[in-house]
């Protein structure tokens, strides 16, 4: 009986701990899909602004429908702000959507600051000056993408075997 509640507490420390790496290592490939997501957002944006003339509150809408979850989100949230006319330039709405949302994400601290900065120039020039922006963002968000995915080449698998060795090791201390 003894022997059968041991074989059974190990089971449980080896896959808790395994599951915790698991965990971890997910955390980095999401962080490359949200950022590959936002820049596919952008252009949707800069498509919407550019050829659609669609109105900026109207194209964060049909944006946030594109984009869905937690990228989608900010979107939909700085187009609820402006549609609503609540007073707020775009770009403060679009700041304080990332603001309410970031933890939501994946996002570092240097994405929400190349969102911010893209923020300060939303809505605040033509549309040509717009397409320039987003550009500009979508380039600085391809090199934290391609960031994101050598740290997770280089993280993903550690966390992935590390949980689970580290739950051996747990187990193997307590025997």
């Amino acid at each position: 009986m003894l022997a059968m509640f041991k074989l059974i507490a190990s089971l449980l420390i080896i896959c808790s701990a395994g599951l915790a790496g698991l965990r971890a290592a997910s955390a980095y490939s999401l962080r490359s899909r949200q950022l590959r997501t936002l820049q596919e957002a952008l252009q949707l944006l800069d498509t919407e602004i550019m050829y659609g003339a669609t109105p900026l509150p109207a194209a964060l809408s049909k944006v946030a429908a594109a984009a869905g979850d937690a990228v989608g989100t900010v979107f939909r949230e700085a187009g609820d702000m402006l549609g609503k006319g609540s007073g707020l330039t775009a770009g403060e709405a679009w700041n304080l959507a990332v603001d309410r949302n970031i933890r939501r994400t994946a996002f570092t601290q240097e994405d929400r600051a190349i969102l911010r900065s893209f923020g300060e120039a939303l809505g605040s020039s033509d549309r040509a000056e717009q397409h320039k922006h987003i550009t500009l963002t979508t380039y600085h968000l391809r090199q934290e993408e391609e960031k994101a995915e050598r740290e997770r080449q280089k993280n993903e698998r550690i966390w992935k075997y590390g949980g689970f060795l580290v739950g051996i090791g747990i187990v193997l201390l307590l025997l």
